[in-house]
């Protein structure tokens, strides 16, 4: 394979850092809307909204692959395993390696704001999900937090609705 050109690299790479921006921010606005679904308990669309989830990580997983091959290659055999981003940025002349490194700033901030709503929303179905199950082991303390169909089958404990009393 011939190795990447400074000119090259620079437009390919700022390319892929841009779209996994891009992806990063779609990713945000749809977790957003999970978030609403969740807490709205509105569950018509919440399947669509996490297969769109699951298609744009697929796709950020692919320009991420693209992204460290593309530094790989610049790189060469000059630079150790590991070597930051900012390092590689600054072997482009300034204007390009300083857009690079701004890019990547981007993409970065990006990523943990998406990262913090993502373990914001887990921890929050990980606390429903433990006052569930404390409510159950207390209103059924001889069941010891398992729960049984009509049929007297166990029911896997999981996060999938459930019906207490039909009648109110």
């Amino acid at each position: 394979m011939e190795r990447v050109t400074e000119s090259g690299f620079f437009g390919r790479l700022s390319s892929v850092l841009r779209r996994e921006t891009e992806l990063l921010t779609e990713i945000g606005s749809l977790q957003k809307q999970v978030w609403e679904t969740v807490l709205n308990r509105v569950w018509e669309n919440f399947e669509g909204l996490m297969a769109s989830l699951n298609v744009l990580g697929a796709e950020f997983q692919v320009l991420e692959r693209e992204r460290v091959g593309l530094m790989a290659e610049f790189a060469g055999d000059g630079v150790r395993e590991g070597e930051s981003f900012y390092r590689l940025a600054s072997r482009l002349p300034g204007p390009e390696g300083k857009e690079l490194a701004g890019l990547y700033r981007n993409l970065k901030s990006e990523t943990l704001r998406v990262r913090i709503s993502n373990d914001s929303l887990l921890g929050y179905l990980g606390e429903a999900r433990a006052t569930v199950n404390g409510f159950l082991e207390a209103a059924f303390p001889d069941r010891k937090g398992r729960v049984y169909s009509r049929q007297g089958a166990l029911i896997p404990a999981d996060m999938r609705s459930m019906v207490l009393n039909q009648s109110f």
